[in-house]
């Protein structure tokens, strides 16, 4: 099976799924709607195993497009068009046109006509995606329509984090450096002697600095503590503005370092870190909502494993 084509077809699934526009009454088949089924035999099933063997439910009304032996009537279109729009986030999803939703309707008819036709409701991956998405689904709807009012966060709330974490937004200090590097020690003390001689320190670094910042004399980007190796870091944050260095082994070679500047650590603002407090602690209370919720489906359902799986 093409991999492109099942992606489609996965992707088709999940507007099927998301658009709501299918009552519980509309997924039974109608070869079974008249039978009666005693209660021993009642079927257990999943919801995707129903909506895979469903039969497009019928509707009446002014034809508006025939596929096959399958027609898409205006009521039809009325409905699903208006589910779409009611569910709709994106700028785009809310501009979708009449013309645009039709020809979805289209594509995901025949999208289905071909999984019937290819038996891909029977393939194990197909279904475990379609199981963990329309669980998604399922669970962003219950926070959404059912505990949107446990998850509401407030202004007041996020002025408090912000407040009682403000170590969680510091700035560290950063500085800025210069620096030449050599493969030898011979090569770094040839280049601190010029430099104590009096030759600026970006032509040093251009003839003798084996590393990529010599095209630029050495000049670094500043940095805070875990950027660069630790000796190197050790000996530059050591500095005074304006000051050199020694020459500095590491792991890399030998370093000579000026340093040219630093910012010293500081809080950042409360305005640049709102939103993301805010976006932090809507996901803390969707994690609380649901943990309560599920403890009030078990503690109101009757539950008994009787066997490790």
């Amino acid at each position: 099976m093409n991999p492109k084509l099942t992606s489609i077809l996965f992707l088709a699934c999940m507007i099927a799924l998301g658009s709501c526009s299918r009552r519980r009454s509309d997924i039974i088949s109608p070869d079974t709607t008249n039978e009666t089924i005693a209660p021993s035999e009642t079927p257990v099933t999943n919801w995707d195993e129903e909506l895979l063997r469903e039969e497009p439910p019928a509707y009446t009304g002014e034809i508006l497009v025939k596929i096959g032996n399958r027609n898409i009537t205006r009521d039809q279109f009325e409905k699903r068009y208006g589910d779409y729009l009611s569910i709709a986030q994106t700028e785009s999803e809310k501009n979708t046109t009449r013309d645009q939703y039709l020809q979805k309707m289209i594509l995901e008819e025949l999208l289905w006509n071909y999984a019937k036709q290819e038996q891909i409701d029977e393939e194990p991956q197909f279904r475990a995606l379609l199981q963990k998405e329309q669980q998604k689904i399922l669970l962003e709807y219950i926070l959404n329509n059912r505990l949107s009012e446990k998850i509401n966060v407030f202004d007041e709330e996020i002025v408090w984090y912000y407040n009682e974490r403000l170590e969680d937004f510091i700035k560290p200090a950063r500085i800025q450096v210069r620096h030449l590097m050599t493969a030898t020690i011979e090569d770094a003390s040839e280049a601190l002697r010029r430099l104590e001689a009096g030759v600026d320190f970006q032509d040093v670094a251009r003839k003798l600095s084996i590393h990529a910042s010599r095209d630029v004399g050495g000049q670094l980007p500043p940095f805070s503590r875990g950027t660069y190796n630790k000796d190197f870091e050790d000996a530059a944050f050591a500095l005074e503005v304006g000051g050199r260095s020694a020459i500095v082994k590491s792991d890399l070679g030998y370093h000579i370092i000026e340093k040219t500047g630093e910012t010293p650590s500081s809080a950042i603002p409360f305005q640049e870190v709102k939103e993301q407090i805010r976006k932090r602690l809507t996901e803390e209370k969707k994690q609380r909502a649901l943990d309560h919720f599920y403890k009030n489906l078990l503690n109101e359902a009757s539950v008994e494993i009787l066997k490790e799986p």
